[in-house]
Protein backbone atom coordinates (compact mmCIF):
# COMPACT_ATOMS: atom_id res chain seq x y z
CA UNK A 1 0.00 0.00 0.00
CA UNK A 2 1.46 3.29 -1.11
CA UNK A 3 1.03 6.49 0.81
CA UNK A 4 1.17 9.75 -1.08
CA UNK A 5 2.77 12.63 0.73
CA UNK A 6 0.48 15.59 0.48
CA UNK A 7 1.99 18.44 -1.47
CA UNK A 8 1.13 22.07 -0.95
CA UNK A 9 0.81 24.41 -3.94
CA UNK A 10 1.34 28.00 -2.98
CA UNK A 11 -0.49 30.46 -5.18
CA UNK A 12 1.74 32.97 -6.82
CA UNK A 13 0.82 36.39 -5.49
CA UNK A 14 0.07 38.96 -8.19
CA UNK A 15 1.60 42.43 -7.88
CA UNK A 16 3.87 45.08 -9.41
CA UNK A 17 7.59 45.07 -9.16
CA UNK A 18 9.50 48.30 -8.54
CA UNK A 19 10.51 48.51 -12.21
CA UNK A 20 6.90 48.11 -13.32
CA UNK A 21 5.77 50.88 -10.97
CA UNK A 22 8.47 53.19 -12.29
CA UNK A 23 7.42 52.46 -15.88
CA UNK A 24 3.76 53.18 -15.07
CA UNK A 25 4.68 56.50 -13.45
CA UNK A 26 6.83 57.45 -16.45
CA UNK A 27 4.04 56.62 -18.91
CA UNK A 28 1.50 58.63 -16.88
CA UNK A 29 3.89 61.58 -16.72
CA UNK A 30 4.51 61.52 -20.46
CA UNK A 31 0.79 61.30 -21.15
CA UNK A 32 -0.01 64.26 -18.91
CA UNK A 33 2.80 66.23 -20.51
CA UNK A 34 1.49 65.56 -24.00
CA UNK A 35 -2.05 66.51 -22.97
CA UNK A 36 -0.78 69.73 -21.38
CA UNK A 37 1.19 70.64 -24.49
CA UNK A 38 -1.79 69.88 -26.71
CA UNK A 39 -4.14 72.01 -24.59
CA UNK A 40 -1.58 74.80 -24.56
CA UNK A 41 -1.34 74.66 -28.34
CA UNK A 42 -5.13 74.80 -28.63
CA UNK A 43 -5.26 77.87 -26.39
CA UNK A 44 -2.46 79.51 -28.37
CA UNK A 45 -4.19 79.07 -31.71
CA UNK A 46 -7.51 80.22 -30.21
CA UNK A 47 -5.81 83.39 -29.01
CA UNK A 48 -4.17 83.94 -32.37
CA UNK A 49 -7.49 83.38 -34.14
CA UNK A 50 -9.20 86.05 -32.02
CA UNK A 51 -6.34 88.50 -32.53
CA UNK A 52 -6.41 87.89 -36.29
CA UNK A 53 -10.19 88.43 -36.39
CA UNK A 54 -9.82 91.73 -34.55
CA UNK A 55 -7.15 93.09 -36.92
CA UNK A 56 -8.89 91.77 -40.03
CA UNK A 57 -12.18 93.35 -38.93
CA UNK A 58 -10.52 96.76 -38.66
CA UNK A 59 -9.23 96.48 -42.23
CA UNK A 60 -12.59 95.10 -43.43
CA UNK A 61 -14.57 97.98 -41.93
CA UNK A 62 -12.37 100.57 -43.64
CA UNK A 63 -13.27 99.02 -46.99
CA UNK A 64 -16.88 98.19 -46.16
CA UNK A 65 -17.67 101.73 -45.06
CA UNK A 66 -16.66 102.95 -48.52
CA UNK A 67 -18.59 100.23 -50.35
CA UNK A 68 -21.79 100.70 -48.32
CA UNK A 69 -21.39 104.49 -47.90
CA UNK A 70 -22.16 104.05 -44.23
CA UNK A 71 -20.49 104.99 -40.98
CA UNK A 72 -19.31 101.78 -39.30
CA UNK A 73 -18.50 101.53 -35.60
CA UNK A 74 -16.38 98.97 -33.74
CA UNK A 75 -17.38 99.08 -30.08
CA UNK A 76 -15.41 97.53 -27.21
CA UNK A 77 -16.80 96.17 -23.95
CA UNK A 78 -13.79 96.13 -21.63
CA UNK A 79 -15.66 94.46 -18.78
CA UNK A 80 -16.95 91.69 -21.04
CA UNK A 81 -13.59 91.48 -22.84
CA UNK A 82 -15.28 91.62 -26.24
CA UNK A 83 -15.95 93.78 -29.31
CA UNK A 84 -18.81 94.11 -31.78
CA UNK A 85 -19.62 96.02 -34.98
CA UNK A 86 -22.55 98.18 -36.00
CA UNK A 87 -23.69 100.80 -38.51
CA UNK A 88 -24.55 104.32 -37.37
CA UNK A 89 -28.10 105.09 -38.49
CA UNK A 90 -29.03 108.80 -38.47
CA UNK A 91 -31.99 109.60 -36.22
CA UNK A 92 -32.79 113.11 -37.39
CA UNK A 93 -34.56 114.14 -40.55
CA UNK A 94 -31.60 116.32 -41.43
CA UNK A 95 -29.52 113.38 -42.61
CA UNK A 96 -32.38 111.16 -43.66
CA UNK A 97 -32.08 107.52 -44.64
CA UNK A 98 -31.83 108.05 -48.38
CA UNK A 99 -28.62 108.04 -50.32
CA UNK A 100 -29.24 111.70 -51.24
CA UNK A 101 -29.40 112.64 -47.57
CA UNK A 102 -26.15 110.82 -46.85
CA UNK A 103 -24.52 112.40 -49.89
CA UNK A 104 -25.46 115.88 -48.73
CA UNK A 105 -24.29 115.21 -45.17
CA UNK A 106 -20.99 113.56 -46.11
CA UNK A 107 -20.07 115.67 -49.13
CA UNK A 108 -17.15 117.36 -47.35
CA UNK A 109 -14.48 119.46 -48.98
CA UNK A 110 -11.47 118.56 -46.86
CA UNK A 111 -10.09 115.63 -44.92
CA UNK A 112 -10.13 117.68 -41.73
CA UNK A 113 -13.87 118.34 -42.07
CA UNK A 114 -14.49 114.66 -42.72
CA UNK A 115 -12.50 113.73 -39.64
CA UNK A 116 -14.36 116.31 -37.57
CA UNK A 117 -17.69 114.82 -38.58
CA UNK A 118 -16.36 111.31 -38.03
CA UNK A 119 -15.07 112.08 -34.55
CA UNK A 120 -18.16 114.05 -33.53
CA UNK A 121 -21.17 112.83 -35.55
CA UNK A 122 -23.50 114.27 -32.92
CA UNK A 123 -22.50 117.76 -34.09
CA UNK A 124 -24.74 117.37 -37.13
CA UNK A 125 -27.13 114.63 -36.04
CA UNK A 126 -27.71 111.99 -33.43
CA UNK A 127 -27.28 108.40 -34.53
CA UNK A 128 -28.07 104.91 -33.32
CA UNK A 129 -25.86 101.86 -33.71
CA UNK A 130 -27.67 99.04 -35.53
CA UNK A 131 -26.45 95.64 -36.84
CA UNK A 132 -24.69 96.02 -40.20
CA UNK A 133 -27.12 94.84 -42.93
CA UNK A 134 -24.36 93.34 -45.07
CA UNK A 135 -22.59 91.62 -42.15
CA UNK A 136 -25.16 90.93 -39.40
CA UNK A 137 -22.99 88.31 -37.68
CA UNK A 138 -20.47 91.00 -36.66
CA UNK A 139 -23.13 92.56 -34.43
CA UNK A 140 -22.67 89.63 -32.04
CA UNK A 141 -19.95 90.26 -29.40
CA UNK A 142 -16.66 88.50 -30.10
CA UNK A 143 -14.77 87.60 -26.93
CA UNK A 144 -11.02 87.56 -26.79
CA UNK A 145 -9.78 84.01 -26.32
CA UNK A 146 -7.43 82.37 -23.84
CA UNK A 147 -5.27 84.65 -21.72
CA UNK A 148 -5.96 87.75 -23.82
CA UNK A 149 -7.56 90.63 -21.90
CA UNK A 150 -8.57 94.06 -23.20
CA UNK A 151 -6.68 96.57 -21.05
CA UNK A 152 -7.70 99.88 -22.61
CA UNK A 153 -8.59 101.66 -25.84
CA UNK A 154 -7.12 105.02 -26.79
CA UNK A 155 -8.75 107.37 -29.32
CA UNK A 156 -8.34 111.05 -30.10
CA UNK A 157 -10.89 111.64 -27.34
CA UNK A 158 -8.66 110.01 -24.70
CA UNK A 159 -8.02 106.68 -23.00
CA UNK A 160 -10.68 104.42 -21.53
CA UNK A 161 -9.44 101.50 -19.39
CA UNK A 162 -11.18 98.54 -17.77
CA UNK A 163 -10.57 99.98 -14.29
CA UNK A 164 -12.79 103.01 -14.97
CA UNK A 165 -16.39 103.12 -13.79
CA UNK A 166 -19.46 104.59 -15.52
CA UNK A 167 -17.72 105.47 -18.76
CA UNK A 168 -19.08 105.01 -22.29
CA UNK A 169 -17.82 102.07 -24.29
CA UNK A 170 -14.78 103.08 -26.36
CA UNK A 171 -15.26 102.82 -30.10
CA UNK A 172 -13.46 103.24 -33.41
CA UNK A 173 -15.52 104.70 -36.25
CA UNK A 174 -15.01 104.26 -39.98
CA UNK A 175 -16.07 106.85 -42.55
CA UNK A 176 -17.44 106.38 -46.09
CA UNK A 177 -14.65 108.70 -47.20
CA UNK A 178 -11.98 106.09 -46.37
CA UNK A 179 -10.71 107.41 -43.04
CA UNK A 180 -11.24 106.13 -39.52
CA UNK A 181 -10.78 107.16 -35.93
CA UNK A 182 -7.29 107.10 -34.54
CA UNK A 183 -7.36 104.06 -32.25
CA UNK A 184 -4.89 102.17 -30.08
CA UNK A 185 -5.91 98.88 -28.46
CA UNK A 186 -3.81 97.44 -25.64
CA UNK A 187 -4.23 93.72 -24.91
CA UNK A 188 -2.66 91.75 -22.07
CA UNK A 189 -1.25 88.38 -23.10
CA UNK A 190 -0.71 87.16 -19.54
CA UNK A 191 1.60 88.38 -16.81
CA UNK A 192 3.41 91.58 -17.71
CA UNK A 193 3.40 91.00 -21.47
CA UNK A 194 1.08 92.86 -23.82
CA UNK A 195 0.25 93.55 -27.48
CA UNK A 196 -0.51 96.95 -29.01
CA UNK A 197 -2.78 97.29 -32.05
CA UNK A 198 -2.82 100.60 -33.92
CA UNK A 199 -5.83 101.37 -36.13
CA UNK A 200 -4.11 103.71 -38.57
CA UNK A 201 -6.65 106.21 -39.95
CA UNK A 202 -4.44 107.12 -42.90
CA UNK A 203 -3.71 103.65 -44.26
CA UNK A 204 -6.77 101.75 -43.05
CA UNK A 205 -4.50 99.02 -41.68
CA UNK A 206 -4.24 97.43 -38.24
CA UNK A 207 -0.61 97.46 -37.17
CA UNK A 208 0.43 95.01 -34.41
CA UNK A 209 3.35 95.78 -32.09
CA UNK A 210 4.81 93.64 -29.28
CA UNK A 211 4.61 95.16 -25.82
CA UNK A 212 2.60 98.08 -24.43
CA UNK A 213 3.34 101.02 -26.70
CA UNK A 214 1.96 104.54 -26.44
CA UNK A 215 0.95 106.44 -29.55
CA UNK A 216 -0.06 110.09 -29.76
CA UNK A 217 -2.70 111.44 -32.12
CA UNK A 218 -1.28 114.09 -34.43
CA UNK A 219 -1.96 115.50 -37.89
CA UNK A 220 -1.09 114.10 -40.32
CA UNK A 221 0.55 111.07 -38.69
CA UNK A 222 1.02 109.30 -35.37
CA UNK A 223 4.25 109.31 -33.41
CA UNK A 224 5.54 106.67 -31.03
CA UNK A 225 6.85 107.58 -27.60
Amino acid sequence: MKFCRPTSHKKKEAGFTLIELVLVIVVIGLTMGLVSVRLGAVDFWREQSTLRKLTETIVLLNNQAILDQQFYRMEFDLKDNSFKVGVMRPDSAGLGSSSNGRQAAFNLDTLEEDLALLLSPESSSSATMIPPPSMPSLAQPTKLGGRYILLDVVTSEGKISREMEDVPSPAIRFSPRGVSDFGVIHISTGGETAITILANPWTGLAEVYPGYRDFKWSMPRQSVD
